[in-house]
């Protein structure tokens, strides 16, 4: 049996994540929320599933994740195979804005990077910490990050996309210290791997290019990666994919940022391999 856990379990890719891996009776799923309140559709899978765990906790709280830490341990007897870091978040609504666009507004500018790095960096940090004992003592000892490509300084620059200024740079963040994860955990046969999903159709993603004008925009700055872009991936296949590459990550790949197709996200001339 092979014990896989994934925070932000609630909705979108999280959500699919639990529903894949559940279907296969032998994988024992752990699903981390914040709250039960916005957990219905989790909750009846879970109901008709009983290798789903649902446990409530607060990935920005220590004290609480090493409580839901040891509710794995009890129930794997002390290991965790996968650990999937899913949540996220894209911060302030101060999010549309260019840089440039924080010049005279210095307390939103650090409202906006400061709430990122909470949520997306030092939230991740604390929960790879938790349950890095866990890892240890898996058979797979993974850990994953899903990222974005919005944390790529190139995709950024050939794509001429501005705005996200502080998700952007917490994502960059988090996967260089995802790579530092690789380089000490290594000698622990641990392998690390930062992930982006690509463009997918999550409930998120359609809030903000739901509006068609909005949707054209983005499809012409991502069609400056591939004019064969038609929009988002539906969330099953872009999760098929991701796992693919989940399951094929050796020691070579150890700390790297691949795409849900398992391709480093550009070639050395900066040309682009695959993000859709």
């Amino acid at each position: 049996m092979v014990s896989w856990a994934i925070t932000g379990a609630t909705r979108g890719i999280g959500f699919e994540f639990v529903n894949n891996l559940s279907a296969d009776p032998e994988n024992q799923v752990f699903a981390l929320i914040r709250s039960r309140g916005t957990a219905g559709p989790l909750e009846e899978l879970a109901s008709k599933r009983k290798n789903i765990h649902i446990i409530v906790t607060d990935i920005s709280d220590p004290k609480k994740l090493a409580q839901a830490a040891a509710e794995v341990f009890e129930a794997t007897t002390g290991s965790l195979d996968v650990l999937i870091l899913n949540a996220s978040s894209a911060g302030p609504d101060t999010s549309a804005l260019a840089p440039s666009a924080f010049h005279g507004k210095e307390e939103a500018l650090e409202k906006e990077i400061n709430e990122n790095v909470k949520t997306n960096v030092i939230s991740n940090i604390f929960v790879i910490n938790s349950f890095l004992d866990l890892v240890r003592n898996g058979k797979e000892k993974k850990i994953i990050l899903i990222s974005s490509q919005s944390g790529d300084v190139e995709f950024t620059r050939i794509t001429g996309f501005p705005n996200l200024l502080g998700y952007s740079a917490a994502k960059a963040s988090i996967m260089v210290i995802i790579a530092k994860f690789a380089s000490e955990l290594a000698q622990y046969g641990i392998k690390t791997l930062s992930l982006s999903p690509g463009w997918v159709n999550t409930d998120a993603a359609q809030a903000v290019t739901g509006n068609p004008e909005v949707r054209n925009f983005v499809l012409n700055l991502f069609h400056r990666l591939d004019p064969n872009v038609n929009g988002p991936a539906p969330v099953d296949e872009a999760v098929t994919n991701m796992l693919q590459v989940i399951q094929s990550l050796t020691e070579a790949d150890s700390g790297k940022f691949l795409t849900h197709h398992g391709k480093n996200a550009f070639g050395d001339s900066g040309a682009n391999v695959d993000w859709f």
